[in-house]
């Protein structure tokens, strides 16, 4: 099999493993910034930045990808590390987001309760 095609094999299954885990995240990650925000339009902002964060990682590793195997066992192998180094990058992006974020939830200031009567 041509190796251009197991680069694109393997540059659109990080996207698609990426885009999957920032749709399942996205909801809570937007409620999150929304509270320590406390405007929609900021949490917005930072939901796309964590969310191009998310992708962008795992793409620069994947376009920074060259077959250089001869069979396709040897590719496949390949293919299959390589994508471990590509979510390896999703995972960073995703601790980096949720240090940051759990930074600000620990001294970002509460609401104060009101009492009910």
């Amino acid at each position: 099999m041509n190796t251009i095609l197991y680069f694109l094999l393997q540059v659109i299954l990080t996207l698609v493993i990426s885009a999957l885990i920032v749709g399942y995240l996205r909801p809570f990650l937007r409620k999150i910034l929304t509270d320590l925000c406390g405007l929609e339009d900021r949490a917005q902002f930072w939901t796309a930045f964590s969310n191009i964060l998310l992708i962008g990682m795992p793409m620069i590793f994947a376009l920074n990808y060259k077959p250089e195997a001869k069979n396709t066992e040897q590719l496949f192998f390949e293919v299959a590390g390589k994508l471990s180094g590509n979510l390896g990058g999703l995972l960073f992006a995703l601790i980096s987001i949720g240090v940051i974020v759990s930074f600000f939830a620990l001294v970002a200031p509460k609401p104060a309760k009101t009492e009910a009567k």
